[in-house]
């Protein structure tokens, strides 16, 4: 058999093959994107708060840190609204007594929402919130800023990244939301 026929035959069969889908595995279903937020006109505060989103997003998790080299949740919620020129108490339950109280179907972008995931039960080290139902269940130990579409920003020993409020851990966990930025009550 001749060279060029051989390449030309070898071609062939694997045009064949591709169209045939026999050329390889299909490639693995794409995680379903997050639908984008809807554009909207943002205050001052809210586009800073925004900007500081995105210096904080990804950022390694670290106990009682506050900057872009690492936070815990509270850190990162007192860090964030520091970039808009609100001052923040610095614990989760300090920063659940300063807001003001927002119904969960009011949510809105910038919202600072409250779980009771990842309390501690005395000499016990953390519980599951929605596993175990040991210790005060009312009790704010986690939370993270909201930013709309049911999604919100967080950081975990995981580091910080986005959630679904939806998912059933922050569904069973949750215990209110605060509003900050002035005006918006």
């Amino acid at each position: 058999m001749d060279a060029t026929y051989r390449r030309l035959l070898g071609a062939a069969l694997g045009a064949v093959l591709l169209l045939a889908g026999c050329a390889g595995a299909p490639p693995p279903p794409r995680p379903e994107p997050v639908a984008p937020l809807p554009s909207v006109s943002r205050s001052p505060r809210e586009v800073a708060l925004e900007r500081a989103l995105g210096e904080f997003s990804g950022v390694p998790y670290r106990s009682g840190g506050t900057t872009p080299a690492g936070v815990d949740c509270s850190g990162l919620i007192q860090a964030l609204y520091q970039r808009t020129g609100v001052r923040l108490p610095r614990t989760v339950a300090d920063q659940y007594e300063a807001g003001t109280p927002v119904g969960r179907q009011e949510l809105r972008f910038g919202d600072v929402v409250f779980f009771n995931r990842y309390c501690q039960i005395r000499g016990r080290g953390p519980y599951l919130a929605g596993i175990l139902s040991l210790g005060n269940e009312d009790e704010v130990c986690h939370n993270g800023i909201y930013l709309g579409g049911g999604r919100f920003m967080h950081a975990s020993p995981r580091g910080v990244f986005i959630s679904r409020m939806d998912a059933e851990v922050w569904r069973v966990s949750y215990r209110g939301a605060r509003r900050y930025l002035p005006g918006d009550n």
